[in-house]
Formats: C-alpha cells, sequence, structure tokens
C-alpha cells in the first residue's frame, strides 16, 4: 500500500491567512466609512427638515419625498458596500483555495513503500 504524504508550507498558510485578515480589516473600515457617510448625510437632511420647519417652509409631501430618497440612496450605498465587500473577500479566498489545490498537485509523487524481507 502506498501512502502519500503531503507536505504544507506554513509560511504561504499563515501569510495567506494575515492578508486575508488584513482584507477583513480594510472591509470594516470601508463599512464604518460608508456608515458615518451616511449618518451624515442623514444629519444633514434632518437639519434642513428642522430649518424648513421652522420657518414654516416645510410641507409633508416635501419631507416624505426627502427621506424617501435619502432611504434609497442608503439602501443603494450598503448594497453596493454588500457586494464589493462579499467579491473582494470571495475572490481571495478562491485565490487561497486555487493556491493551495496548486501545491498540492505539486507534491511529489506518492512513494512506494520498501518491501520488508519474509521473516525466516
Amino acid at each position: 500500500m502506498a501512502t502519500r504524504t503531503q507536505s504544507i508550507d506554513l509560511q504561504k498558510v499563515l501569510s495567506g491567512a494575515a492578508r486575508l485578515e488584513v482584507k477583513l480589516l480594510n472591509a470594516g473600515v470601508e463599512a464604518m466609512q460608508v456608515y458615518i457617510n451616511q449618518a451624515s448625510r442623514f444629519s444633514s437632511l434632518a437639519a434642513e427638515t428642522l430649518q424648513a420647519v421652522q420657518d414654516d417652509k416645510a410641507t409633508l409631501a416635501e419631507t416624505a419625498r426627502k427621506l424617501s430618497d435619502f432611504g434609497r440612496q442608503s439602501v443603494h450605498a450598503y448594497a453596493d458596500l454588500a457586494l464589493r465587500l462579499g467579491t473582494s473577500y470571495y475572490d481571495e479566498f478562491d485565490r487561497l483555495a486555487s493556491q493551495a489545490r496548486t501545491t498540492s498537485n505539486a507534491v511529489s509523487p506518492p512513494r512506494a513503500e520498501a518491501k520488508r524481507p519474509p521473516k525466516t
């Protein structure tokens, strides 16, 4: 019976895992940037609406339209973020898996076990 030993390049595994972790960290930073940007836009919208109410220039229809537009834009911003981050993560994950397959295929062919002489 032939056994096949596979060697694992620990340095490649660790560097791949570290690269994936850095991508994850960058994704978190990007998510926070989108969140802060959306919160800033909402804050500006609230301030404008409040000023319009105080100046008796606000209408219910206009306020509803602004909130609806903001909600739509916000959903698009988060959907775009999720799509970009998901694509980036799985591209990196696929790259690591492909690299692992390539490395495992490059492992030397299985060695035949040495036959022991019969016991006498």
